[in-house]
């Protein structure tokens, strides 16, 4: 008895092990990939320029679609007599951040955007601007950061979402300072959003638009 129980014992693990390998789906959750598509990454021997120098940003409903070719943005589409707006903040004042968080077992991943500017002197203008930004947030915004070595990011959209997880206005202070010795008297302005994926880049004919002032879905002056 003892010996039919042996190989029985042995037929149900190499059925088992049959199972795990030719239908693993019936073990494991469906969607679940088994191989890493990690590709070789060759560095470049190039300068490379911290901070960012300029910003543009629009509220979504400015924008019908965005297309992305390879991953990166290869066209915008805006919506009839919408496009992006110049936000003339102070010089390198401008910075993007982006925060990766892997839950434990990096099954998942999570990313904050996050978008700072500031405006130096208070006034009237630039009270109308920041309210209408505040306006804008509920719905969300776009933005489109240029960074030091000239690459502009879309910030606020990815491929998965579209324009459900938009950046929203998460800060604005004023400071005065107390004396004219002091680099203050301006606004910090952050706008933010969190999503499960990178910031895209936009290809390198957008770049050269972006950076030459021809982009036809921004307003510069």
């Amino acid at each position: 008895m003892k010996k039919y129980l042996k190989i029985l014992s042995y037929l149900i693990g190499i059925a088992i092990i049959s199972l795990l390998y030719f239908l693993p789906d019936l073990f494991f959750p469906a969607g679940i990939t088994y191989g890493f598509a990690i590709a070789v990454y060759t560095k470049v021997c190039s300068k490379n320029v911290a901070g960012c120098t300029a910003i543009y940003w629009c509220e979504i409903a400015n924008i019908t679609s965005f297309t992305v070719t390879a991953n990166e943005i290869s066209a915008v589409t805006p919506a009839t007599g919408k496009k992006f707006l110049k936000a003339g903040g102070n010089i390198d004042t401008i910075k993007r951040i982006q925060e990766g968080v892997g839950t434990p077992g990096g099954a998942n991943m999570s990313y904050k955007h996050r978008v700072e500017v500031t405006f130096t002197k208070p006034s009237t203008a630039l009270n109308i601007l920041l309210n209408a930004v505040a306006d804008a947030s509920p719905c969300g915004m776009y933005a489109i950061v240029t960074d030091g070595n000239g690459t502009s990011w879309l910030v606020g959209y990815n491929v998965t979402d579209g324009n459900k997880r938009p950046l929203r206005l998460v800060q604005d202070n004023m400071d005065s300072g107390f004396s004219p010795a002091e680099d203050a008297n301006k606004h910090i302005v952050a706008i933010e959003t969190v999503s499960g994926y990178v910031c895209l880049p936009f290809d390198a004919t957008q770049n050269t638009a972006i950076s030459g002032g021809t982009a036809t879905y921004i307003t510069y002056t």
